[in-house]
């Protein structure tokens, strides 16, 4: 009795210090998993199982929000939405997304697409045409816009209007190698 007392306050005493060390091995790399979670949820999504691929891709966001690798996450977020038909829900999605890098794109492209969706196009030009004199990040979206209006040739000069007054911008070289592929489509 007197043994099992003493091996009782022993382990007392090591169950915490290798617990303590196990815990040192399992440290969780939040960045990690947030690119595990967003490649299994482009899975789900390859394979049209939409509403595991949003849990996917929640879960990544969650796990890396302050990155520009969640803008990633998101823009997949928001095409789970689309193909699922909520457009509100990808309009907001891709617009946190911009936020997180303002210099893709494809998610203004996209983001004009869920204006269209929604039938707002022409409510959201008139907000972009007042937002373009403070962020000239928003001619793009104008050009996005008047182009899903189907008014290409003014979406156009609009962008190239873009290009002309930011030829700095890293987004700028995108603008352009877009504008000359609508170009050459046309012609």
């Amino acid at each position: 009795m007197f043994f099992a007392k003493i091996f009782t306050i022993l382990c007392l005493f090591f169950v915490p210090l290798t617990a303590q060390a196990k815990m040192d091995v399992f440290k969780i790399d939040a960045q990690r998993n947030a690119i595990d979670h967003n490649n299994r949820g482009v899975i789900y999504m390859q394979d049209r199982y939409y509403a595991p691929a949003i849990k996917e891709f929640q879960m990544a966001v969650m796990l890396d929000p302050d990155t520009q690798a969640s803008s990633v996450y998101y823009a997949n977020l928001a095409n789970c939405y689309m193909k699922i038909g909520y457009p509100a829900l990808a309009q907001d999605t891709l617009q946190r997304a911009i936020k997180k890098n303002p210099m893709n794109l494809s998610l203004y492209q996209d983001l004009a697409v869920t204006f269209k969706r929604q039938n707002i196009l022409g409510q959201k030009l008139k907000y972009y045409e007042k937002e373009s004199k403070k962020n000239p990040l928003a001619q793009v979206m104008i050009g996005f816009i008047l182009i899903e209006q189907g008014k290409d040739d003014t979406g156009l000069a609009k962008l190239q209007e873009f290009v002309y007054t930011e030829p700095d911008l890293i987004i700028s070289n995108g603008v352009k190698k877009y504008i000359n592929e609508r170009t050459n489509e046309r012609f």
